[in-house]
């Protein structure tokens, strides 16, 4: 229960996400799933829906929308869970819109998300949907089948089905019992899309895996319009030349500059029968593209007319007819150039910002219309024109100027390998003008490579391709870099007389200068501002953040600084100000800086703050940790919690409260305490001895034999001390009113109640209350009652000064002598009567 303590500490409060889940699934013999496979739709579909400001980005291969599709403009689609590249979801903010209000349209999803279409067609009598037949099982659908046989590990085996069948993740199984060592399941899905439905089923038979897979979709020339019902069935469309489309969708100048140019044919493949998809920009975007050749071309207009169209003309076609909603993310198209390719992705955003559900890019060039068919390809248009790739994102930045910095620090930290690979990368580069707004000590430990500088550029890395279209105005967007952080990116709104793109800022501190530059592996965007975390300052660095400036100043001050920002994996508890404002060491800084410069008194007062290794408080146990001064220190937890007494949510160290905590920096750790640490010399025998006020108690534990407890270091211990004066008291009020020992066996017992064997710091010492009454056990046997008022009190003594640090445990000064009860007399106080405190049972002499 000891390390529950931190948790229950840090958090204040817990955010928990609902994701509802879409769809279901159901089983059945393989005849009947090639008879009819149901009515079970969007079985391997998930949504996500969070609070009113915060939406949780899925990628689009994982969604399903029960839309219909749209001939021209955005027609939103899932695609199916496909192999490849991982990808983290973003996340969108709406902040105008409510996103909490109801969407009829995936109201029967949300409400009975097992069930499926199935269930509420066959009660059409009773009002629950209709008795309709689906409009894959109507007119002008066609039929593809693929069966395949695999070889089943036994992960996969176990991940959907037990022994005994249960259903998992949703997935319904049939499963036979594993007699004589044979075993066989199936597993049934389906899912829809607004021209296509598919359904899968895979049995798995001793390990073998067999599965089969029905798409149904409206044949060529027929399609389904966007807001069609379950029922509408698959009508012709207009299908038109490609010129034709392409007018229609406002991107008739690139047809017309390939058809003069002679290279439309070819692309189009005329008389070879080749389907074709073409990405065609827009008009405008064309023209200025084109205005620009000429312009940089007019020296050599041949090569302006021949050479760079022909190149530019087959970048925009890929073989085939690909709808984007068939086209997974990060997929990369082959375009009738043999070296280029089309990388395309897609972002999905919430319904509450009432925009189109999907964005898509093709290179992060933005797809404004796509899924037009013609009779000779499938037709997309873009808002700006396709540029080869040949460069990588680590060549690109290799090769600018103002990136000089950034390409050290990515070849000595060993990044830069990343960004020359095949998987898909974002990065956002500062410019050279932003490593200078640093400060030196930062700057050059990133120059150098060392200490934090991979984590300070795993800040500015994703690993997925994050175009800027994925940011809305009005939302925020959140994407999450390699070290597992949000990033926050908010796109401004454009004001009325602005040109171009409106602004991009991310995490409100650097501002995207340059966006969307594209190698073949991923994109970069260039910012003016390098991003800060925590997680990758250097120690000084996160310390001065945290106005630990004294702290701060006698590290600078030592020159031992930069030691400090080197220590990796390390627990560093550093005293606040306040704490440290009235000690020598702060005089010293203030009257004597120079005296501090690789003082060997101050090295080690500040490495007794400096534990190996990096513990955070979810981890921490009452246990003695090594400082890299040499000595140790004590750390315990305690519970605050009148009710709860076993839930530590209280630490110390050497008994210094930790008031702030779990700041990390560059693989380490930072806590605050609120007193500094000082190792300590003596054990508590010679505490004692040092301190004439205890001279009196000290001649009782002589007395008592007990010299040898208090002088060994194996265990820990507190011991309570009355001073001298307590004795006098008890001399000068009258015998009857003195603690009387009378023989050796008394004396004993009344100094082991002095001593528990236990570390007890007044921090852990909280106000109770009956019946919460808490209390500590002496070596003696004693049960004494601990709690708090104005001071500390244990029994009927108050504790006078606190935490006096030994190398075997502390001593605490009390006010009082605690008086030991009689052993019958014993019981651990747990529900005492209010006002039933404790009195004497007879008068003693005391030994001096």
């Amino acid at each position: 229960m000891l390390r529950q303590w931190a948790c229950l500490l840090l958090l204040g409060s817990i955010s928990i996400q609902a994701v509802p889940y879409y769809g279901d699934s159901g089983s059945g013999s393989e005849s009947e799933f090639e008879e009819s496979v149901g009515y079970a739709s969007d079985s391997l579909s998930k949504s996500s829906s969070g609070s009113s400001f915060d939406t949780e980005f899925v990628p689009l291969e994982q969604q399903q929308q029960p839309q219909g599709r749209q001939d021209v403009g955005p027609a939103p689609g899932p695609v199916p869970p496909t192999t490849g590249v991982e990808q983290k979801p973003f996340n969108v903010d709406a902040i105008t819109t409510d996103v909490n209000a109801p969407n009829p349209a995936i109201f029967f999803q949300q409400s009975f998300p097992f069930f499926g279409n199935e269930f509420f067609n066959s009660f059409g009598g009773f009002g629950f949907g209709n008795a309709q037949e689906p409009w894959w099982k109507g007119p002008n659908v066609c039929t593809e089948k693929e069966e395949g046989e695999t070889v089943a590990t036994e992960t996969e085996g176990d991940e959907t089905v037990d022994t005994f069948g249960q259903e998992r993740d949703g997935v319904s199984s049939v499963v036979r019992s594993p007699l004589f060592g044979q075993f066989q399941f199936s597993v049934n899905s389906c899912m829809e899309k607004p021209n296509k439905h598919v359904c899968t089923k895979i049995v798995n038979q001793n390990g073998k895996k067999k599965t089969l897979t029905l798409t149904r979709q409206c044949c060529h020339g027929y399609g389904r319009s966007r807001n069609a019902d379950f029922s509408t069935p698959c009508e012709k469309i207009d299908i038109k030349d490609v010129e034709v489309t392409a007018g229609d969708m406002g991107a008739k100048q690139f047809i017309e500059s390939a058809r003069k140019a002679g290279e439309l044919s070819d692309m189009l493949g005329q008389g070879s029968g080749k389907k074709v998809t073409l990405f065609l920009p827009k008009d405008q975007d064309f023209m200025e593209y084109h205005a620009q050749q000429q312009q940089e071309n007019a020296v050599d207009q041949a090569n302006a007319d021949k050479t760079k169209p022909s190149s530019i003309y087959k970048l925009h076609a890929v073989l085939g007819e690909l709808e984007l909603e068939d086209v997974p993310n990060e997929q990369l198209l082959q375009t009738e150039v043999p070296d280029q390719k089309i990388r395309i992705n897609s972002y999905q955003l919430p319904p509450a910002l009432g925009l189109e559900p999907y964005r898509y890019s093709a290179n992060c060039v933005p797809i404004d219309k796509h899924d037009k068919l013609s009779e000779q390809a499938v037709v997309h248009t873009l808002n700006g024109m396709l540029q080869p790739l040949t460069k990588n994102v680590m060549d690109i930045i290799r090769e600018r100027p103002d990136m000089s910095i950034m390409r050290t620090v990515l070849e000595k930290t060993n990044l830069s390998a990343m960004l020359e690979g095949e998987k898909p990368v974002t990065i956002f580069v500062p410019t050279d003008l932003a490593f200078d707004k640093l400060e030196p000590h930062l700057r050059r430990a990133l120059k150098e490579g060392r200490g934090c500088a991979s984590n300070i550029l795993k800040n500015h890395m994703l690993d997925l391709t994050f175009c800027s279209l994925a940011t809305v105005p009005g939302a925020k967007t959140t994407a999450f870099n390699l070290l597992g952080e949000p990033l926050l990116l908010n796109r401004t709104q454009r004001a009325e007389n602005q040109t171009g793109p409106s602004s991009i800022f991310i995490n409100n501190v650097a501002k995207i200068m340059e966006a969307d530059i594209m190698g073949t592996n991923g994109v970069l965007h260039v910012i003016d501002t390098i991003l800060p975390t925590e997680t990758a300052l250097p120690m000084t660095t996160l310390i001065s953040q945290k106005n630990l400036t004294i702290f701060k100043q006698l590290l600078e001050a030592s020159g031992y600084d930069d030691q400090f920002d080197d220590l990796n994996n390390v627990t560093i508890f550093a005293p606040i100000d306040k704490a440290l404002q009235n000690t020598e060491w702060a005089r010293l800084l203030k009257e004597q800086p120079e005296v501090l410069n690789h003082n060997l008194d101050l090295l080690e007062f500040l490495n007794y703050h400096v534990v190996k290794p990096m513990i955070k408080t979810c981890d921490l146990s009452e246990k003695s940790l090594p400082t890299m001064a040499g000595s140790n220190v004590r750390l315990n937890l305690y519970s605050t919690h009148a009710l709860f007494s076993d839930v530590m949510n209280r630490a110390t160290v050497n008994c210094a409260r930790l008031v702030h905590f779990d700041d990390e920096s560059c693989g380490s750790v930072l806590h605050q305490l609120d007193r500094p640490l000082t190792p300590p010399k003596n054990n508590m025998l010679k505490v004692l001895e040092a301190n004439p006020g205890y001279s009196k108690f000290l001649e009782l534990v002589r007395k008592a034999n007990l010299t040898q407890l208090l002088s060994n270091d194996s265990n820990s211990y507190t011991l309570l001390v009355p001073k001298n004066d307590v004795f006098d008291e008890f001399s000068e009020s009258g015998e009857t009113q003195k603690p009387a020992v009378q023989t050796q066996a008394e004396l004993v017992a009344m100094v082991k109640t002095h001593i528990v064997e236990d570390v007890v710091c007044c921090a852990g010492i909280i106000p109770t209350n009956w019946p919460f009454v808490r209390s500590i056990e002496s070596i003696g046997g004693q049960h004494l009652r601990i709690t708090r008022d104005r001071r500390p009190k244990i029994e009927n003594a108050g504790v006078t000064k606190c935490d006096v640090v030994a190398t075997n445990g502390i001593l605490h000064e009390i006010n009082d002598i605690i008086v030991p009860r009689p052993q019958r007399a014993q019981q651990r106080p747990q529900l005492i009567p209010p006002g039933a405190g404790y009195q004497p049972q007879s008068d003693f002499d005391v030994f001096f």
